[in-house]
């Protein structure tokens, strides 16, 4: 019998998703606890105070207070699941920069600290993008904005800085069939519509996807992940977003073993 602590999200990183988020959360310690370990599950806006020896805690949380306490556990030998630096590496202004330095094929991204820059892309007018706040992912629905043009753009930038966001990502369309991907590091890997409906992929594209899922995961150091990614005609698969512990809503059953499997691993063994 081991021990185990879970975090659960801030609300304000779960937009609309407080009660998907914290299903998947205590699906896992249920799967953990009928295993016969002890788990244990606060919040992440309580006081957190160490865990007894030999504990490991898997956390949601990302917000900056927990994600510094969480930093000093690491500090003192807990196992983190997922790693804070993982955490803080799902920003999109520090994510753009780890996805290229391994070759994980994602669409161009522009990295703007608050200013336009000296001449846009003319890929903003022929297809257009997406303004994406530069840090965490979303804490509403204005914080990811379809823009055409240099004044759309501008006029998103404008509003997003309104709100306290400096640091905003441009990041190129790309047409093609998305796809939502949940995954965990011993290899568990599911595959989903925009709409959480099943979706049927040819063998060479389940490969391709699950290639670059696990390419991009493991260039963070993401144990516990999600994302979207989009096959285009003309390039491929490529990565539009990776996220640190989604909800797993279309797969929370199958998800939650295999996360459990994963958290009992001493170490975390990883298939990726």
């Amino acid at each position: 019998m081991n021990a185990f602590l879970g975090i659960a999200r801030e609300p304000i990183f779960s937009p609309g998703k407080v009660d998907a988020d914290r299903a998947i959360l205590d699906a896992v310690a249920g799967v953990l606890a009928r295993r016969g370990h002890r788990v244990r599950i606060v919040s992440a806006e309580d006081p957190l105070t160490p865990p007894e020896h030999g504990t490991t805690v898997f956390t949601m949380s990302q917000g900056p207070r927990a994600l510094a306490t969480l930093r000093e556990w690491e500090r003192a030998g807990v196992r983190v699941v997922n790693a804070v630096s993982s955490i803080l590496g799902c920003h999109r202004h520090r994510l753009r920069d780890q996805l290229v330095r391994v070759g994980v094929p994602t669409p161009e991204t522009l990295v703007l600290e608050g200013e336009a820059p000296p001449a846009w892309p003319a890929w903003l007018v022929t297809d257009g993008g997406w303004l994406k706040r530069g840090d965490v992912h979303a804490t509403e629905p204005d914080d990811v904005v379809p823009v055409r043009g240099s004044a759309a753009a501008m006029e998103a930038m404008a509003r997003m800085r309104a709100r306290g966001i400096a640091r905003v990502a441009l990041q190129r369309h790309v047409e093609g069939r998305v796809c939502k991907f949940y995954g965990a590091a011993n290899g568990f890997l599911a595959t989903f519509s925009p709409g959480g409906t099943s979706l049927a992929l040819a063998a060479e594209q389940l490969a391709a996807l699950r290639a670059l899922a696990m390419a991009a995961a493991r260039a963070v150091g993401l144990e516990v992940y999600g994302g979207d990614c989009v096959f285009s005609p003309s390039a491929g698969v490529a990565l539009i977003d990776l996220n640190d512990w989604p909800s797993y809503g279309p797969c929370r059953a199958a998800a939650a073993d295999a996360i459990a499997d994963h958290l009992e691993t001493p170490g975390g063994a990883s298939d990726q």
